[in-house]
Parts: C-alpha cells; structure tokens; sequence
C-alpha cells in the first residue's frame, strides 16, 4: 500500500522528532563514553572528582541539555526545507521522511565534525578521523586536501544556507501573497536589510579624533601588548630564523625597535608574568611557583606594585583579553580592571570541560558569542576561548575604544604556541615533512597523566629521534605563526579604527620553551640547561613617531617593560619597580645600561640530571598538590612541600658573555659557568678556567638573593670588561 501524503506540519513534527531522537541518542552515548573513561580522568584526581564532586559532574551533564536543544533547533531549521524539497522531486511518506532526516542528520553532523577536525582540533581528540583526510593527501598531494577543505568548510554550508533561506524567503513572500500584503514584503525585506547594516555597524563607524580629546588636551599614548605562552625569540623570522614563521611581526620590527636579548626571570607563566606587570622579581613578590596558596596570592595583591594599577591611576582603561593560559590574572588581576579570560586553574572548570568536550555536539556552535551567552562558563574552558576568540574580544575592545576615546592599556594573551603544539591543520602542515607518519603528526603526544605523575619522564624523551624532534619543532613553528596571524588581524584592527598612530605595541611572551636543545627535551622553568630558550623571549615594539628602526642586543628584561612603558607615555614612575626602563636607549640618550640578567626556576616537574653530581628532586604534581576547596577550588601546592619547592630552585646570573648556574645538591651546590660566546647551548662547564668570572658571578648572585640588590655588568666586573676575558693559563 503506498505511503499516505503528508502534510507540511505533519512532515515539520516527523522531522523535528527525528532530529530530537538523533540528539538524544547522541546525548546517551556521550554520557557513557564519560563514565566509562573514569569521568574524564585517568590520575589520581580522578579520585577527588569521584569522591567529593560526583554530584557536580552529574549536574554539568544535566546542563549542557540546553545546547542540545539550541542544535535541535538549529538542525530542524536547516533539515525541514531539504526535505520538502526533496518530496517535490520524489514522493515519500513517514518512514521516507524519517530516515532522510536521519541521513541529513548525520550528514550537517559529520560537517561540523570535519571542520573542527581541521580548523579548531583543540575542541576535541579527532585523530580517528585525521587518517583518511593524511591519506588523501599521501595519494593525491596537498591540493586534493585543500579542495576537499574549500568544498566542506565553504561550499556545503553556502549551499545548504542558501537553499534553506530561499526555501523559508518564497515561504514568507507565499504567505504575504495570499494576505495580499506584498507591499508590507517588500518593506519588510527592506528594513531587514538595513537592520542587518546597523547591527554590523558596516558604514556607520567613524574613525575618531586620534590627536585630540574634549577640550584640545592630548590624547595619552595606548598600549596594546600582545604575547603568546611559550613564545620563543629566536624562532621569529625578524630574529633571524630560518623559517618565515612571523611575517606580521617582522614588519613591527621593521619599523619599531627589537631588543632581541630580552629574559625573563622565571620561565613559568604565572610567576612570569606576576613579575612582568609588576616589575619585580619573584623573591620579592612571592609568587614563587605555579601553585600559589590564597596567603602568597592575597599577599602579591596587597603589596606588589603594577603596571596596571598606575595606569589606572592616570584615567587608563585597563584590560586583559586571554585564554586558559591568562587564568592567572583571575586571581592576581596586575591592576588589571576588567579580567576576561578563561580559569583553567580552578578544578571544577577542570571537571566541566572534561564533561563538555565528551558531548562533541556542543563544539559545533560555542566557540562564538551566543555560545558564551548560553553558557558563560566556556569562556573558562581552555578548548573553547580559542585564539580567534581571544582575537575578536581584542578587536571588539578596541572598537569601543576608538569610539569613546579613553586611553588604555590592553593586553591580549594566547596560548598559541603553548604544549602541545595542537593547531589547525593548515598550520600545522606548514613546515612538516608530508612523508612524516609518527605519534607526533597533529600534536605533541604527551601523555598529560605521566607528566604530571611521574619524575622520570624526562630521561624517556631524551631518547626521542631526531625526526622526531624535527616534526614537532616543525609543529610549534606552526604555531608562532598562527599567533602571527593574530597580530596581523589586531594591527589591521588598529589601523581601520586610526589608532596605529598613537599607540604603543608591544610584542612579547611570558617564557620561551625547550625544543630538545642539548641537556633539554621539552618544557620550560625547570632548568637552566641547554641555553637561553626557555627564558628567551621577543620584546619589540612598535613606538608612534620612532625616528628610524633600532635593533639592540644588550641585555633586557621582561622586568624592565613596565617602567620602560610607564616612561614612553609619560606617566609618573613606581618606585617600588626593580626593573629599569629601557627608553633612554630608545631615544639615543644611552648606547647602553650593563643590565645582568638574574634568574630562578619554577616547580620542578623533571628529576634533573647533572653528570657526576645529585641534584635535589621533588615527588611528581599529583603529589605535592591539592584541590583547596576554599581558594576556589585551586591547585595549591601542599604545605610541606613549600620549602622543599625553593630548596630545589636552580639560580642564574647571566651577562653579555657569561652564565653562571647554581643547582641545590643532596651533598652541596653544583655551580656551573659557561661561555656563551663559544658555547650558546651551555655544554662545557668552565668554571675551572675562569675562576674569578665564576667568583664575581656568585658573589653577585648571593648579593641579589640576601639584599635584592642587582649588579650591573660594570659592578660585576669593575674595569675588567668581559669581552677581553681569557681562560687560565692562556698566553702563559
């Protein structure tokens, strides 16, 4: 018996419970694939969750119904005028209509699969998918590849769009018609139109007044800095690199001034960038490793000074844009006043994201502004403030910006080049071999339970193969340039808005990272070993009226950005900064300021390996730490640990030449110095032929520690020069 017409509510009714069935099918299934990977995860938090939070894992499940729903709808919308379309070309009657929603079901679903596998891999583990999209690539080339990309990323949902808007416009024009009301239509249409114009804002923004505030005064200089985790300096083009990894900020440098020998004092992002907004150093300020208790955040609060704080001071709006690699200014704001970034740190967010990244379903559509609207705490979950996001939260704070005129401070942080080096798939292509098929194609394969439960990880990466290291090195110059990409679009940001002219830009990184130089494999504040890259970070600016570009290689500090700005826009200085502001340089009043470079080391995950020494170690991160349930559910270092963290501190002095490093033995200190001039990855220990460099060194590094006093060069050593330095022994 032939199947019966149906009508259009019949149809709207079959085809949106069919959708609703898929999603609830969908829904159940990512439930037990949640329990049955111990909720997300596989250390021995796993326990506390377990014991102490089940009733909160349970009531995040509950909550994400609510995007369910919002796709439903989504997925009816869409799916509803393809099948009646479909029933015009060929008859069909309630079995039809059901499994063609199913198949287009699947289909939109697969889609929004397929373009977070390849543009935003970070919402979720798609590597059972990425092995047939390698192997198109590996048959056909890289352009099969691209084609594919273009035809579902752009044709498919212009398409499907398409049809779906024209489908419900002929609809609406169908039902005006027959209520004789086609002029009503057309105004309609119109007014939709132009409605659409405003809310862009396309041809009604104007390009404010740069020079000028109410009343003829001067407008003060902004400050926009950009940074990225992990940046590394010497794996920027504009630094001589050898890949052409950051064109956007080659051409800030071009034009503006690069200190391409800028340290920080702390290769950890917290402490780092405590001390780079406050400048100060971590002994002074007491955020001393990455899992602070309430006491040292509220005590770093009360008594450090900052950047931010004196701006504000000054009439400046003061914010920071960033991802779950900014979620320290949560709790130490820097002066800070508005904080928009994600809380990655706090376990229950933690717990949240592990449920929301098992819904795949939710990635589809909240990586955007509706998405934060219906779930405002995604902007807390790493996988979700991506870097685009993060990126046009900059671009809409500068908007409002140029619009009323207020000078600001804005700082836009990403978690671009941070581990494990997982971008999208266009980026990390760019540098790989296409003939590299190990564990480390999409990412760092780093096992996050071993890193965080074991000491002896280190030595197993030690035995990486070269290819290895060359595929993810390949991966994280990837990376810098999809954080390139995001200062492109916040210059250009700046440039359509009129801003360029009168704001400073400030290109920077809270550490660099170990890439398996020697003594070194991955990661960063844990030593001292194999050179500068784990403290080495970009500093160039970008100064409004510079006279012609400058490039200096003396020393700087991440230290010295807050007075050196506070300088540049002539605001009152902080006495109580220890850094030393690098504007006299600038401006050619100093060829240069003997700035020594002083420095600790954060928490240790790795046991650290000297040749024929012991070096001090600590048990792993699932060990010394705890969830405080009364410091916002924190990681918060165990306070027994506390002392046996700073005990375990490794401590550098560094001049132009010269670096001296003292690492905490089980039998006593291991001091080791280094030429740099002829050793820049700190493989021959000469302490023995400069015994008076070694001696200067220490005693300037014991005078920093007990007093906090800092030695220039000159005062380190007197009218020596360290240029003409020979070892012991020569030319006797």
């Amino acid at each position: 018996m032939p199947a019966s017409p149906m009508s259009r509510r019949q149809m709207l009714i079959t085809v949106a419970l069919t959708v609703l069935g898929t999603l609830v099918a969908w829904y159940l299934g990512a439930i037990l694939s949640f329990a049955s990977t111990k909720h997300g995860f596989n250390n021995r938090f796993s326990e506390v969750a377990i014991q102490h939070h089940w009733w909160y894992l349970v009531w995040s499940n509950v909550v994400v119904l609510k995007g369910y729903l919002l796709v439903a709808a989504g997925y009816v919308v869409v799916i509803y005028p393809l099948i009646r379309l479909w029933s015009r070309f060929q008859f069909f009657g309630r079995f039809g209509t059901i499994w063609r929603s199913l198949l287009l079901a699947g289909l939109l679903y697969g889609f929004f699969i397929f373009r977070l596998m390849l543009e935003k891999p970070y919402f979720g583990d798609y590597s059972y998918l990425l092995g047939w999209y390698d192997a198109v690539g590996t048959l056909c080339g890289v352009w099969a590849q691209d084609v594919l990309h273009a035809l579902v990323s752009q044709v498919f949902p212009l398409l499907a769009l398409g049809v779906a808007a024209g489908f419900y416009l002929f609809e609406l024009r169908l039902w005006f018609a027959r209520a004789a009301r086609p002029l009503l239509f057309s105004f309609a249409a119109v007014a939709g139109m132009l409605g659409l114009l405003v809310v862009s804002g396309y041809g009604v923004n104007r390009a404010p007044d740069v020079m000028e505030l109410a009343g003829g005064r001067k407008r003060p200089k902004n400050i926009v800095i950009l940074g990225s985790d992990s940046l590394r300096a010497d794996h920027l083009s504009c630094n001589g690199y050898h890949r052409p990894t950051s064109p956007n900020i080659d051409r800030i440098a071009a034009n503006g001034v690069n200190f391409d020998r800028c340290l920080t004092p702390i290769a950890s992002t917290l402490e780092s960038l405590t001390s780079m907004f406050s400048s100060q150093y971590p002994h002074t300020h007491g955020v001393r490793h990455m899992f602070p208790n309430r006491e040292m955040v509220n005590r770093a609060n009360r008594e450090a000074p900052s950047l931010g704080a004196v701006l504000l001071q000054q009439g400046y709006d003061t914010a920071v844009i960033g991802d779950w690699c900014a979620c320290g200014f949560n709790e130490l704001p820097m002066g800070f006043k508005d904080i928009i970034v994600s809380d990655f740190d706090n376990f229950r967010v933690y717990m949240s994201e592990a449920v929301f990244l098992h819904h795949q379903i939710l990635p589809l559509f909240f990586d955007n502004h509706v998405g934060h609207m219906l779930f405002p705490k995604l902007k807390s979950f790493a996988s979700y403030m991506t870097p685009e996001v993060v990126t046009d939260q900059v671009i809409d704070r500068l908007k409002q910006r140029a619009e009323d005129g207020k000078p600001f401070l804005l700082f836009g942080y990403y978690s671009c080049t941070h581990l494990p080096y997982k971008t999208p798939t266009h980026y990390a292509k760019l540098w790989m071999d296409p003939k590299y098929d190990g564990p480390h194609k999409h990412e760092l394969a780093l096992n996050v339970d071993q890193f965080i439960g074991e000491t002896d990880i280190n030595e197993k990466w030690s035995r990486l193969p070269q290819k290895e290291v060359e595929q993810i090195t390949a991966l994280y110059d990837g990376c810098v340039r999809m954080f390139d990409d995001s200062v492109g679009r916040v210059v250009a940001a700046l440039e359509k808005q009129g801003l360029m002219d009168d704001t400073i830009i400030l290109i920077t990184g809270d550490h660099g990272d170990d890439l398996f130089e020697p003594n070194c494999t991955f990661g960063h504040g844990t030593t001292f070993n194999g050179g500068d890259q784990a403290n080495h970070v970009p500093a160039i600016f970008h100064i409004p009226g510079l006279d012609k570009p400058q490039r200096h290689s003396g020393l700087a500090r991440t230290i010295d950005f807050a007075p050196t700005l506070l300088d540049l826009v002539g605001a009152p200085g902080e006495p109580r900064f220890e850094g030393t502001s690098l504007a006299p340089v600038i401006r050619g009043e100093k060829e240069k300021l003997d700035l020594a470079f002083f420095g600790e080391t954060s928490y240790l995950f790795f046991r650290r390996k000297i040749p024929g020494e012991e070096p001090l170690f600590i048990p792993p991160m699932d060990e010394t730490t705890f969830i405080d349930p009364d410091f916002d559910f924190h990681f918060v270092l165990k306070d027994k640990f506390q002392d046996a963290v700073l005990k375990t501190k490794e401590h550098c002095v560094r001049t132009e030449r010269f670096k001296y490093v003292r690492t905490p033995g089980v039998k006593h200190s291991i001091e080791r110095l280094f030429d740099l001039r002829d050793d820049p990855h700190c493989e021959r220990d000469v302490k023995h032929a400069y015994p008076d460099v070694k001696a200067r060194l220490s005693a300037a590094l014991d005078k920093w520690l007990t007093t906090r006093v800092q030695s220039t060069t000159q005062e380190i050593y007197g009218i020596l020069g360290e240029d003409t330095l020979k070892p012991l022994g020569a030319g006797e």
